[in-house]
């Protein structure tokens, strides 16, 4: 018996696989300068101050089945560095920064996931509770959060945080959030809930998703774009692809 390719079955599997809303998998936003030029207080193009207090590195997003969801985020945080507290950053005379809030939007719905609890200016306050999943109805710039009109160099006008007001939560139980120390000043956080939200689950098919991250309510770094499959992934899928189109076996001609 002869084992032979067919291009038919091959087309139909390419074809259910791209309608298919992605349900497991890694999806992975890596850090590139974003946003407004800070001007001349920027550090390589990105980061408003120091490295050590905002660099993002990347955010990731793993969807482990039956709607479960982990996202890590690795990045530098802290007053000294490597605060997996995730208390707040003192930077001359602003406000108290802290942790912003994982944005998400995809056809015209928004979500927040934030790190700490907070309301629509003040942490500890529990309008949105840190480690889960909010459906709302916008988001705040870093000037609405901090109230101010500091003439420094920070980016006044990107999004840090959901916006409090008609925010639903979206996750079964309590999230929960987890910030390790990587090495030096670098941490990661990750975040862990399960949701039924479709939309949501289905906002990281292909590249329907567009998220939006900053370290810090000043927004001196942030990561914004969409999220795409690590090469693992893409190789699991090309794989499977290849072994549908070459398992496809011949029946034995009639002699």
């Amino acid at each position: 018996m002869r084992m032979t390719s067919h291009p038919a079955l091959l087309a139909a599997a390419l074809l259910a696989i791209s309608a298919a809303p992605v349900q497991a998998g890694v999806l992975t936003l890596s850090d590139a300068y974003a946003g407004q030029n800070p001007g001349s207080a920027k550090n390589n193009g990105d980061v408003i101050g120091l490295l050590r207090q905002f660099d993002i590195d990347s955010i990731s997003f793993n969807l482990l089945g039956g709607g479960a969801v982990q996202i890590n985020v690795r990045m530098n945080y802290g007053q000294n560095g490597g605060d997996t507290t995730l208390s707040g950053i003192n930077v001359g005379s602003f406000p108290t920064v802290h942790p912003g809030d994982i944005l998400v939007s995809s056809g015209g719905s928004q979500w927040a996931i934030p790190l700490i609890t907070h309301n629509d200016s003040t942490p500890g306050i529990a309008d949105l509770t840190a480690g889960n999943l909010y459906s709302v109805s916008g988001f705040l710039t870093s000037a609405a959060v901090l109230n101010n009109t500091h003439a420094g160099n920070y980016r006044p006008l990107e999004y840090v945080w959901g916006a409090s007001a008609g925010a639903v939560k979206q996750n079964t139980g309590d999230g929960s959030v987890a910030a390790t120390l990587i090495g030096g000043s670098e941490i990661n956080v990750a975040i862990n809930f399960t949701t039924a939200d479709a939309n949501f689950l289905n906002a990281f098919s292909g590249s329907g998703s567009y998220v939006q991250f900053a370290a810090a309510t000043c927004a001196n770094d942030l990561v914004a774009g969409n999220p795409v499959p690590e090469p693992m992934t893409l190789s699991l899928i090309g794989a499977g692809l290849l072994g549908l189109g070459l398992l496809k076996r011949k029946r034995p001609e009639n002699r």
